[in-house]
C-alpha cells in the first residue's frame, strides 16, 4: 500500500515537472517572437519614406555644352605629279641626280630602253689597270659586251701603253700580272724599268692572220694583243723584229718575255712561230682543246 502511494506521487511530480518545462519553453518562444516583431516595426518606421515619383534631374545653370566651333573649309587634296621616264611631261622638273658611276639605280627596262647591260671588271675597280669601260662592240660575229679602253697596266708602278688598247676584262687582268714579269726581265737585261709599251693589233674584226677564210681571230673578241716594242726608263728601246736576234741583252729580254708569256696566256706566237709574227709577239686567251686547258706556245 505504502509502495503504491509512493509510486503515484513520483508520477505526479514527473508530470508536473514536464508541464512546467513546456510552459517555460512556450513563454520564451512567445517573448522572442514578440521581440522580433518589435524590432521589425522599429526598423520599418525609422527608414525614410520613398517618394511617389522619382525626381527628374535638372541641369545646373551655366553647364550647357558649348556650341561646336565651325570647321574650316577643307581644301581639296593635291596629289603629287607623277614622275615618268623618258616621256615625262615637259613641265615636270628634271631629276637633279648626278650621272655618277657610284650611283646605282634600278630602272625598269620598259621606261629605260637605252639600258646597256655590261659587267664590271675587278682589275679596273682594284686599280690593277688604268682605263675605262666603253660601249659594247658588235660587228657581225665580232664583238665584246664589256670592252675596256686601257691606258696603263700594273698597280704599284703602272706602265703606260704608247696608245690606248681595247681589250676585255680577262685580258686586262692577265696583262696586269704579266707586266710584273716583264719588269723583272727588263731589270735583268737592261738594268732599268719599263717606261712604255708599243702594241700592234688589239681589237679588230678579222680572221686569223688577216686571212680571207678560216676561223675568226681572237682579236675579233677583244681577247688578244700584239706586243711590238718596249721603251725603258734609261732611254733605251728594243723592238721584237730586230731584237729577237739582236744584242745579247735584247735576245735574253725577248726570250724571257716569251717564256713567261707562255705561262700566263693560252696562245703565244713569236718570230719562231710563223712569218706573220716576225715583228710582233701575239698574246691571247683563246680556248684550245675540249676542256679549254691546252696552250699554244710558238
Amino acid at each position: 500500500m505504502t509502495l503504491s502511494l509512493q509510486q503515484s506521487r513520483c508520477s505526479t511530480l514527473i508530470l508536473l515537472s514536464l508541464t512546467a518545462c513546456f510552459a517555460t519553453t512556450a513563454l520564451l518562444g512567445t517573448a522572442d517572437i514578440a521581440d522580433a516583431r518589435q524590432r521589425r516595426h522599429h526598423n520599418a518606421t525609422s527608414r525614410p519614406a520613398l517618394p511617389v515619383a522619382p525626381p527628374v534631374p535638372q541641369s545646373k545653370p551655366g553647364s550647357e555644352p558649348a556650341q561646336e566651333a565651325p570647321k574650316p573649309e577643307e581644301k581639296p587634296e593635291v596629289k603629287p605629279v607623277e614622275q615618268f621616264g623618258p616621256d615625262r611631261p615637259a613641265d615636270a622638273k628634271a631629276d637633279s641626280k648626278p650621272d655618277d658611276e657610284d650611283t646605282a639605280e634600278k630602272a625598269d627596262p620598259a621606261t629605260s630602253p637605252d639600258r646597256v647591260y655590261q659587267n664590271a671588271c675587278p682589275a679596273l675597280m682594284n686599280g690593277d689597270v688604268q682605263g675605262e669601260i666603253v660601249p659594247p662592240l658588235a660587228e657581225g660575229t665580232c664583238g665584246e659586251r664589256s670592252p675596256l679602253r686601257i691606258t696603263a697596266i700594273g698597280k704599284d708602278n703602272p706602265v703606260k701603253f704608247a696608245a690606248p688598247i681595247t681589250t676585255n676584262c680577262t685580258m686586262a687582268g692577265t696583262l696586269a700580272g704579266w707586266i710584273g714579269d716583264v719588269e723583272k726581265a727588263a731589270q735583268a737585261s737592261f738594268g732599268a724599268g719599263i717606261a712604255s709599251i708599243a702594241t700592234g693589233s688589239d681589237y679588230q674584226c678579222r680572221k686569223v692572220n688577216n686571212g680571207n677564210k678560216g676561223r675568226v681571230s681572237e682579236h675579233a673578241f677583244a681577247n688578244a694583243l700584239d706586243i711590238v716594242s718596249f721603251k725603258f726608263t734609261n732611254g733605251k728601246t728594243t723592238e721584237l723584229g730586230s731584237g729577237w736576234k739582236g744584242t745579247p741583252e735584247e735576245q735574253d729580254f725577248w726570250r724571257s718575255i716569251h717564256k713567261t708569256s707562255c705561262e700566263r696566256f693560252m696562245t703565244v706566237i713569236g718570230p719562231e712561230g710563223d712569218a706573220a709574227h716576225q715583228g710582233n709577239l701575239h698574246l691571247d686567251l683563246g680556248c684550245h682543246g675540249k676542256a679549254c686547258k691546252a696552250r699554244i706556245c710558238q
